[in-house]
Formats: C-alpha cells, structure tokens, sequence
C-alpha cells in the first residue's frame, strides 16, 4: 500500500514495531512483517542511497534464511526490530 503523503502515521514512529511485537516471537509472518516494515521506513531515507538501502535488507534476509536454530531466528528478528526502532541505525 503507497501513501501519497510522507507524514503518514501509518509509516513513521513505532506503528510498525508494535505490530512485530505482538506477534509474540519468530513465525514466517513476523519476519516478513519486519521485511515489509524495513522497506516501508526506507521511503523517507534522506541521507543514503535508497537503492542500496533497499539492496542491503534484501541481502541480510537472503543470508537469514539459512539459519537453522530457533534461537538464531530469534536474534536476527530481534537484530531487525532494534534496527527499525533505532530510525534505521541512524540513517533518517
């Protein structure tokens, strides 16, 4: 779903975090949850490359994908939602 205007409270503040987090842990959902979350917050970029924003999320869930445990699932879910409510690590 697009937004024509960029205040949206849909996209912005911790709307999307709050939804992750109550889907109480790792599932197929949440992560694509965070996926779609991660990419929505890299609309309203301002200081990087968009494209390779957009590159580099795609990378790092390639390279999550292969994790076997629960417990490292766990982690890399946690490692996205810290990043996505610390404003992208600072790049907004």
């Amino acid at each position: 779903m697009r937004h024509k205007t960029s205040g949206c409270t849909t996209c912005q503040g911790d709307a999307p975090l709050q939804a992750l987090s109550l889907m109480g842990g790792w599932s197929s959902s949440a992560v694509l949850e965070l996926y779609r979350a991660l990419l929505r917050a890299g609309r309203h970029l301002q200081y990087t490359d968009r494209n390779f924003y957009r590159r580099a999320v795609a990378r790092e869930f390639r390279r999550c994908k292969t994790l076997k445990t629960p417990e490292e699932k766990e982690e890399a879910l946690k490692r996205g939602q810290f990043f996505l409510s610390s404003r992208l690590g600072g790049l907004m």
